[in-house]
């Protein structure tokens, strides 16, 4: 079944790789318009400043109509994320990397920082290390897509739902139970849990509220007072801004005040601390806290 994928990928390759002698090796986006907008411009003016108004009118809109042409094709090229691709990378590569001693890592292009939930590194060591470091074929799907979401910031959730039907082969290698089965079972949750939704990975470790003395104690215990709060937050998706909503409860259950804090940016795998002033009423029960991304 991996036969068609491949020819079409060898097809697109090699019509990308045709147009390079217009936009040149290891070609940016940014650049090509620019370029596209001094030609324009030079035209432009060499028409207006040389020609009688007739001619350089009509040879002014020809030149306008060649530049939108031209970017449309970039941006259709940049679809095709033709541009800042590795050429470096063969069509080959699917066949020859179970040799290399870790062909999860790409080797021309820096990784793009991954959440932990994301990171499988440890879990192909392990399963390299069960094989003797030559995977099984079942794998190359898996690493092929693995790669290109270590290089890729853009879609990964888009990505993440193909690892996971990457892992379809992988998981009919080992029987229930097994140390390879229990690794697949791993992976597989993670990758659902990423797949589900940015706010679900986000988790609220604590929330706690001191008295004006510095003593940590219940909110009922807080009398009319202004009081400090502390909320832990661990983020294990990708970096996001987070708003978290503390809430005030009286003793019907109901909310008597919510006060809203934004700290920014929390960076991927990484835990942040809250701390923040906030006036308890006499009748606060109780408190709690939403984060949201």
């Amino acid at each position: 079944m991996s036969q068609p994928e491949t020819t079409d990928t060898e097809t697109e390759s090699t019509f990308l790789d045709n147009i390079e002698f217009l936009t040149g090796k290891n070609p940016n986006l940014g650049s090509f318009l620019l370029v596209v907008g001094m030609v324009t411009c030079v035209f432009i003016a060499l028409f207006q400043f040389t020609l009688p108004t007739p001619i350089s009118y009509l040879l002014t809109a020809g030149v306008l109509f060649v530049t939108v042409l031209s970017a449309i094709f970039a941006f259709l090229l940049d679809s095709l994320d033709y541009f800042e691709r590795d050429t470096t990378t063969t069509t080959s590569e699917s066949d020859d990397h179970r040799t290399t001693a870790r062909p999860w890592v790409p080797a021309e292009k820096a990784s793009a920082p991954l959440p932990p939930l994301l990171n499988f590194d440890a879990e192909l060591r392990a399963y390299a290390d069960m094989y003797d470091g030559d995977l099984p074929k079942e794998f190359d799907p898996f690493i092929s897509d693995y790669l290109r979401l270590k290089t890729n910031t853009r879609n990964r959730t888009t990505i993440a739902s193909d690892l996971r039907a990457d892992l379809n082969p992988i998981g009919a290698l080992f029987e229930d139970g097994t140390e390879g089965d229990r690794i697949y079972e791993d992976i597989s949750q993670r990758l659902f849990r990423y797949i589900g939704g940015r706010e679900t990975l986000l988790t609220l470790n604590r929330i706690e509220f001191y008295d004006e003395d510095g003593n940590e104690v219940d909110v009922d215990i807080i009398d009319d007072q202004l009081a400090r709060a502390e909320l832990s937050i661990t983020n294990e998706g990708e970096a996001t801004e987070v708003e978290a909503v503390i809430s005030l409860y009286d003793e019907a259950n109901s909310v008597i005040s919510s006060h809203t804090y934004t700290e920014g940016v929390v960076s991927p795998g990484t835990t942040k601390d809250i701390d923040t002033e906030i006036f308890v009423p006499s009748n606060a029960e109780r408190a709690d806290a939403t984060i949201r991304g």
